[in-house]
């Protein structure tokens, strides 16, 4: 894990920072007064969950890295604006 990424609540203390930070990750604090960013995450990782990874069955690290390329490249033309 490189990244943690997590809001702003008082329940997560300083020390949980050094903790993950001497095991190499860096901690992300979302926006100041940006309650939606969790529910946004939630649904884009909701979606590709159940319209991707729990259709599809995953061979190894590779097949998933280039089934979330391809999901994403496909949904990228399809919401593109002519």
């Amino acid at each position: 894990m490189r990244y943690l990424i997590r809001d702003r609540d008082g329940k997560y203390p300083a020390p949980w920072d050094a903790i993950l930070a001497d095991a190499g990750a860096t901690v992300v604090r979302s926006g100041v007064r940006m309650p939606g960013m969790n529910s946004i995450m939630k649904r884009w990782i909701q979606a590709r969950r159940h319209e991707l990874l729990d259709r599809t069955l995953i061979r190894n690290h590779t097949h998933l890295i280039h089934a979330l390329h391809e999901y994403e490249h496909h949904h990228r033309l399809t919401w593109a604006v002519p």
